[in-house]
């Protein structure tokens, strides 16, 4: 027999209030039980139209848990406990484990796409400094790019709530510790072709991780940074040096005369995104063996910093990089 944790009975209610006026509480895990189980025998016996009824189903709860103002953390608690209990139980009379991960996912996904509908204009207020009443106590902010819209927030959807500002960047309502394996799950979902930045701050001061996340963005982009999940400690030498004028104009005297050879910043860039392996590179420009290594001496002459080492690469691709985005004097 399935059971239930009491700490999914929650104190929300849906509107309605008993004879002596109190909210009628009901118990969140109970809701998803009841309402699942259908979906979930069906999806294990590979009944045709069980997808329909995910979605039918899932939009009907989401909605009412938003009426009620459960809190997300404990949404995302009941999702899981329910989606476990219900596989172990259908798994058990022999139900297709596919099958039955396909409708938990489709249930969770449509869930919280209906939950979170209501979240009209929260994104945009956080982001501009202010926490309005039932925002999460913190949220990590995270700009994608490289990958549709829609296919990003439905990613991040599947795997718990999302707060979408109509600038673009996603809100979790989760700490940075968590949202990073999220992002890396989505990430892999997309097919490795997506960048994402992300930095976490209390509700209060959301509008200094956007502001965060771009200058991340700004960076790995001007770098030529390869897709993936990028924080400020990835780019902390780099943040460094914009923070920094000495070294930023120390920096610039030493890299000026390879800036203005295209070419050999071109072979950098290269070397930079196959991670200093020359024979990777070299497929990547179309060139010989040989007229790479003449590149990187051509470099080392000029700049005084050999492309084979990889402090001396790292240092020479923020160079490009900030020459990009005109930091550099």
């Amino acid at each position: 027999m399935l059971g239930f944790s009491p700490r999914l009975v929650l104190k929300s209610f849906n509107g309605a209030k008993d004879g002596k006026g109190q909210p009628v509480l009901f118990d969140v895990g109970r809701l998803l039980h009841e309402e699942f189980l259908a979906v979930y025998r069906a999806a294990a016996a590979d009944a045709e139209g069980w997808e329909d009824a995910a979605v039918t189903v899932a939009h009907r709860v989401g909605a009412r848990l938003a009426s009620a103002k459960v809190p997300v953390a404990q949404v995302v608690v009941a999702l899981r406990s329910t989606d476990r209990l219900l596989t172990e139980a259908m798994l058990d009379d022999g139900g297709d484990a596919r099958a039955l991960a396909a409708a938990g996912t489709a249930l969770a996904a449509e869930l919280m796409s209906a939950f979170c509908a209501d979240d009209d204009g929260l994104g945009d207020a956080l982001l501009a400094g202010n926490a309005p009443g039932g925002a999460a106590p913190f949220y990590t902010v995270v700009l994608a790019r490289g990958s549709a819209a829609d296919r990003v927030v439905s990613a991040f959807r599947k795997r718990g709530p999302v707060v979408l500002a109509t600038s673009g960047h996603l809100l979790l309502p989760v700490a940075e510790a968590a949202a990073l394996p999220l992002c890396r799950e989505v990430w892999e979902e997309l097919g490795g072709e997506v960048w994402f930045c992300v930095a976490e701050r209390a509700a209060a001061r959301v509008a200094l991780a956007r502001k965060e996340v771009d200058e991340i963005d700004a960076l790995v982009s001007s770098l030529g940074r390869p897709p993936g999940v990028y924080r400020i400690d990835d780019m902390l030498f780099e943040s460094a040096v914009l923070e920094t004028p000495e070294v930023r104009d120390e920096l610039g005297k030493v890299v000026a005369p390879l800036l203005a050879n295209p070419v050999l910043v071109e072979t950098v860039l290269a070397l930079l995104e196959a991670d200093g392996n020359r024979a990777v590179a070299v497929k990547k420009l179309f060139i010989h063996r040989s007229t790479i290594d003449y590149r990187l001496w051509q470099i080392e002459q000029l700049t005084g910093l050999s492309p084979v080492n990889p402090r001396d690469l790292a240092l020479l691709g923020t160079a490009i990089g900030l020459s990009r985005t005109n930091s550099l004097g």
